[in-house]
């Protein structure tokens, strides 16, 4: 048996998958929100809930369409 017997049959693949990613963007969201909290506030909390408003009516419609 030589080395080039022993090549392996999977190969790994490069990146981040897309669950690990959106986990991995939640984290930071989560993140960024608790510290704009903790520094400003309850103005920080509405702050970030406003910024989610458009993201929320967005997928709502998308959700209503079908996409």
């Amino acid at each position: 048996m030589t080395t080039t017997d022993l090549q392996p049959t999977v190969t790994a693949k490069a990146g981040l998958s897309l669950e690990t990613g959106l986990y991995l963007f939640v984290a930071v969201f989560l993140a960024v929100v608790i510290a704009a909290t903790v520094t400003f506030g309850a103005v920080g909390l509405a702050m970030c809930a406003l910024a989610c408003v458009p993201v929320c009516y967005a997928m709502i419609l998308l959700i209503t369409v079908g996409k």
